[in-house]
C-alpha cells in the first residue's frame, strides 16, 4: 500500500481526529450562518428568525454533552468486555468502529456547534435572517444527532458481542487473504541486503515506490520481512540486485517500511488466524468454559482456508502491478496452526471441540486446495491427541466417528 494512502488509513482510524472533524464543522456551521444572511427572503426571516432557534440551541448544548459523557462510558466498557472476553487484540476493532466513530464525532461536534451558536447569539452577531439560516441549520443538525444516536443504540447492542466480534476479524481476515492467494515462491534476488532501521513489527510496505525504485535502478527487490513480522534494528528487510550503496538509495528503501510497536489486522491475514485461535484458547480456559465458542471459530476456520486455498494466483492484482518486488508467499501450514493449533493445544480434552476441530480438518483435506496437505498432516496430530485426552466414554464415541479413518 503506498505510504501516503496507509497513513491516511492510520488517520482515519483514531477517534480524536474524527471528532476534532465534525467538531471543526460544527463551529463552521455556526459562524457561516452569518454569511449566508443576504439569501434568506425577508418573509422566511420574519417567520423563523425569532427567539425559537435559541431555545433549541439551549437544549442542544445542555443535552448533547450528557449523551456524549454517556456513549463513550458506554464505549469504554464495550472495550474492556471485548479485551476481557475475546482477547485484548480484538479490542482495537472497537476503537477503530466507524459506526461508534462516527456517533461520538457527530454528538461532539453538535454540542460545539449548540455552544458556538448561543454564545454568538448573546454577542448579537446574527440579524433576523442569520438566526434563521441558524434555525433551518439547527433543524438539519438535530436530524443528524437523532439518526446517529438511532445508530448508535442498534450498533452498541452488538459491539461486545463475542459472536459479533468473530464476524469482524473474519472479515478483516478475509479483506486481507484476498491480497495473498496461493502461490509459488519467486526465485531468491542475489545482492545486497538493507537493514530495519527501528525494532518493532512491519506494518506497511510501499510497494509502488519499491517497484519504481527498482525499474529506476534496473534490477528486482525482494522482501524479507513481509507485514505482520518482527524485525530488530540492523535485521534484514529486504534485498536487492542492484547497487544501493549509496545512503539515498538506502533510505527510500528503508522509508518504504513502516515500523510500529505493535500488529495491526491491516495487510496481515496471519494476525487475523492468530487473534481467533486466541479467542478460541480464551473460551476454552478452565475460567471460562466455552466449547461453543471454539466450536464456532473453527467454523470460521475452515471457512477463511477453503476460500483461500481456492483462489488462483492471478486474483492478486497487486502482483501483476508491482513485478520486480518478490514478495515471500503465505505458507499453507503456518495458517493451518495459526488459527487450529489453539484448538488441538487446548480443546481435545472436550469431545464436542475435538470432533468439530477434525470434522473441519476433514472438510479441508477432502478438498484440492493449497490447505489440503496441511489440513490432512493436522487432522492426524489431533485424532492421536484426542485419543490422549478424553475421557474413556468420550473416546469410544470420537473412535466411533473417526477411528478408523484417523487411522489411514
Amino acid at each position: 500500500m503506498n505510504r501516503w494512502r496507509y497513513y491516511w488509513r492510520v488517520l482515519r482510524t483514531q477517534i480524536w481526529f474524527r471528532a476534532g472533524l465534525y467538531a471543526a464543522f460544527g463551529v463552521a456551521a455556526a459562524l457561516i450562518a452569518a454569511l449566508a444572511a443576504p439569501l434568506v427572503p425577508k418573509e422566511v426571516a420574519d417567520r423563523l428568525g425569532g427567539e425559537s432557534v435559541e431555545a433549541i440551541l439551549t437544549i442542544l448544548a445542555s443535552s448533547l454533552l450528557a449523551v456524549a459523557t454517556f456513549s463513550l462510558g458506554a464505549w469504554v466498557s464495550a472495550y474492556t468486555a471485548v479485551s476481557q472476553a475475546a482477547s485484548p487484540r480484538v479490542a482495537t476493532l472497537v476503537t477503530s468502529d466507524e459506526s461508534t466513530q462516527k456517533a461520538l464525532a457527530t454528538f461532539v461536534g453538535a454540542f460545539l456547534y449548540a455552544v458556538v451558536a448561543v454564545t454568538a447569539i448573546h454577542a448579537r452577531y446574527y440579524g433576523a435572517e442569520g438566526r434563521a439560516v441558524l434555525y433551518l441549520t439547527s433543524l438539519a443538525v438535530v436530524s443528524l444527532v437523532a439518526f446517529r444516536l438511532l445508530a448508535w443504540i442498534n450498533r452498541l447492542s452488538n459491539l461486545a458481542r463475542l459472536g459479533h466480534m468473530i464476524e469482524l476479524v473474519e472479515e478483516r481476515t478475509a479483506e486481507w487473504l484476498k491480497t495473498h492467494p496461493p502461490a509459488p515462491a519467486g526465485p531468491p534476488v542475489p545482492g545486497e541486503e538493507f537493514n530495519a532501521p527501528a525494532t518493532g513489527y512491519v506494518q506497511n510496505i510501499d510497494l509502488p515506490s519499491l517497484q519504481r525504485l527498482a525499474g529506476d535502478k534496473g534490477g528486482h527487490v525482494e522482501i524479507l520481512a513481509p507485514v505482520g513480522s518482527f524485525r530488530r534494528r540492523g535485521e534484514a528487510l529486504g534485498r536487492v540486485s542492484f547497487a544501493a550503496s549509496d545512503e539515498q538509495t538506502r533510505e527510500s528503501l528503508r522509508s518504504a517500511f513502516s515500523i510500529a510497536r505493535s500488529r495491526t489486522f491491516d495487510q496481515d491475514p496471519r494476525f487475523g488466524l492468530i487473534v481467533l485461535g486466541e479467542i478460541a484458547a480464551r473460551a476454552l480456559s478452565p475460567g471460562v468454559n466455552d466449547p461453543g465458542t471454539a466450536a464456532e471459530v473453527a467454523g470460521v476456520a475452515v471457512r477463511l482456508l477453503d476460500n483461500w486455498g481456492r483462489r488462483a494466483p492471478e486474483e492478486a492484482d497487486v502482483n501483476r502491478e508491482n513485478d520486480r518486488v518478490i514478495r515471500p508467499v503465505l505458507d499453507p501450514e503456518d495458517l493451518v496452526q495459526d488459527v487450529f493449533g489453539p484448538l488441538v493445544r487446548y480443546g481435545m480434552g472436550d469431545l464436542t471441540v475435538a470432533v468439530r476441530v477434525q470434522k473441519g480438518l476433514r472438510s479441508l483435506a477432502a478438498c484440492d486446495s493449497a490447505v489440503s496437505g496441511a489440513a490432512r498432516r493436522l487432522a492426524v496430530e489431533t485424532a492421536q491427541r484426542a485419543r490422549e485426552s478424553l475421557h474413556k466414554a468420550d473416546r469410544a464415541r470420537f473412535d466411533a466417528e473417526f477411528g478408523k479413518r484417523a487411522r489411514r
